[in-house]
């Protein structure tokens, strides 16, 4: 009898309970889907764009494909994990980036970006120093855009719209009224066009959250890879966004260490090579920087992987 008991006080529970465990397990899963809902609406409250620009001048050391190489292998992997659709992906690269068309280009965006954009702008370019260059300030600095011949000097260039000075590349970057900037600075000489030159431009765009990441630290050499087909963080970059997920900082971040640790072989080849001049060249030493204040790049979310 008493065991008679037991089972129908058994039975009894758990038909008053399963009904219970049902409701809350229900709301757990509500809770967590509306709590994945919030942050995939924050994620697509922002639109973002690309602007890639990659210029091997015809009197550089290296072909015009080796950028244009390096442009492509980055843009190909970077659009589809920011959701960018090919009228949001635009591409100047070697003729078709002369000063002019990167400020059409600067002015075609201003008008159609605004509060709820996202720009991300990956540059492959030389960036070179003037007659007058300051080496602790971006002045006289400047971006080797596309021109057919070399100019006979850099103030020449800048002087007649050929080439672009730094501090004019950053007054045209807050011209763009996005909402949100990242720009990627794939060159030797980076340190020239750094984060206080944007914050601090006489343009600027007060408040407003920007990111920069640099292929190399002060003084260092942009690497190629060890088969000389593309930028060495390039290389990385692309491989980075093929493998990695979470957000931007993350891909960044494995793409900067991907890249220091290929450099290191490459670098005691190149000295090797170098011999005694080595004392009087650029350091072959790269780590590239990430500077991020406003946490822009651990906010940008990138879509998933594909399943392979």
């Amino acid at each position: 009898m008493f065991e008679t008991f037991r089972r129908i006080v058994s039975q009894f529970l758990r038909s008053s309970l399963m009904p219970i465990c049902a409701v809350v397990l229900a709301s757990g899963s509500t809770v967590v889907a509306s709590a994945q809902e919030t942050g995939n609406a924050e994620n697509q409250g922002v639109q973002n764009h690309i602007l890639g620009i990659g210029i091997c001048p015809p009197w550089n050391p290296q072909s015009p494909e080796m950028c244009k190489n390096s442009l492509d292998k980055v843009i190909s992997a970077l659009a589809p994990r920011l959701d960018a659709s090919p009228g949001r992906t635009h591409l100047l690269v070697n003729e078709g980036a002369s000063a002019s068309a990167l400020k059409l280009k600067a002015t075609e965006l201003s008008n159609n970006l605004g509060p709820d954009d996202r720009l991300i702008i990956y540059a492959n370019l030389p960036l070179s120093s003037a007659e007058v260059a300051d080496t602790d300030t971006a002045v006289g600095h400047v971006l080797e855009l596309w021109a057919d011949q070399s100019p006979e000097t850099a103030s020449e260039a800048i002087a007649e719209g050929v080439w672009m000075s730094a501090p004019a590349f950053a007054a045209m970057i807050h011209a763009i009224r996005a909402g949100e900037v990242v720009l990627i600075l794939d060159t030797n000489n980076s340190y020239a066009v750094n984060l206080d030159l944007l914050d601090e431009h006489s343009v600027d765009h007060d408040n407003r959250p920007e990111a920069l990441v640099t292929s190399s630290g002060r003084g260092q050499m942009a690497n190629y890879s060890a088969d000389r087909t593309i930028s060495l963080f390039a290389k990385h970059l692309s491989l980075a966004l093929g493998e990695t997920e979470g957000t931007l900082l993350d891909v960044m971040t494995a793409a900067s260490q991907g890249t220091r640790q290929a450099a290191i072989p490459i670098c005691a080849s190149l000295k090797e090579h170098q011999g005694t001049d080595s004392d009087h060249s650029p350091d072959c030493t790269q780590v590239p920087e990430v500077h991020d204040p406003d946490s822009l790049l651990s906010q940008t979310l990138l879509a998933p992987l594909p399943e392979s």
